[in-house]
């Protein structure tokens, strides 16, 4: 089964959903949202799925927003706010998946690129993966209901840390911080992915669909009552002059004057 941007792999209880934008480090788009969105549909409802490979063709799992696109700072109030939950939808489909999700990372998981992979149940990530969450950086809230999952993965202070400041982090340090289960050498990823898919497999179906279920039922109780209008806040700073300013010093290099507004 192909989409616009991406394909599922396989028959059976496993499959591999691959990003194939690789020409452009499988940048997100509206396409790719909106297949993110139907691919996970396909799978919940017309395929026997029971673990599933989120990976990405080519050098990275995926750079995040397609800048070339404008993805994040053209249009209006309502323009952006659509975009947001478009992206909000497409994480909550790959977050309520029946399967367990196994994401491999590998070259850039940055932005939207790292919102995906921390949807996903499990993260297996090459020894060279890099991994951002840019966001605030470039003048924005981070949107598409996500904030939950870094939180969850890495408790309050360092999701203010790696949310506020947008550093650039490597896999030993999100290994550390508990984002990634696994970290192996580059060329070891497939069969470590692949041995993990079949730790899953090994178990009784029943059970591990209803424990990943019910774990993410308590882990995300509030989430939606909390971050039903994450949404406006990205079109709020994304229509602001800070986050202009922001876009203008990300292809400038020069460094950007805030004024709070």
């Amino acid at each position: 089964m192909e989409w616009e941007t991406m394909r599922l792999e396989g028959e059976g209880p496993l499959r591999r959903l691959v990003f194939n934008r690789p020409q452009m480090h499988n940048a997100v788009n509206r396409r790719f949202l909106l297949d993110l969105t139907q691919a996970c549909l396909h799978v919940e409802t017309e395929t026997p799925c029971r673990v599933l490979i989120v990976r990405g063709e080519g050098p990275s799992f995926s750079s995040g927003a397609d800048l070339k696109e404008n993805l994040t700072h053209a249009g209006g109030l309502g323009d952006l706010m659509g975009r947001s939950q478009a992206g909000a939808r497409a994480i909550q489909a790959l977050g309520d998946l029946s399967a367990v999700t196994i994401a491999a990372v590998h070259g850039n998981a940055i932005g939207g690129g790292a919102m995906i992979a921390m949807a996903c149940d499990f993260r297996v990530a090459a020894a060279d993966a890099r991994l951002s969450v840019r966001e605030v950086s470039l003048g924005l809230s981070l949107s598409w209901q996500s904030i939950p999952n870094v939180v969850n993965l890495v408790g309050p202070s360092r999701a203010k840390e790696m949310i506020l400041f947008g550093e650039m982090y490597g896999a030993d340090q999100m290994l550390e911080y508990g984002v990634y289960n696994q970290v192996v050498a580059p060329a070891a990823l497939p069969a470590a992915v692949q041995a993990l898919a079949e730790r899953v497999l090994a178990q009784p179906p029943l059970p591990v669909r209803m424990t990943k279920a019910s774990i993410n039922a308590y882990v995300r109780a509030l989430d939606r009552a909390v971050f039903h209008q994450d949404a406006a806040g990205l079109a709020l700073t994304g229509r602001s002059r800070d986050a202009a300013a922001a876009k203008e010093a990300f292809f400038s290099g020069k460094p950007a004057a805030w004024e709070g507004e």
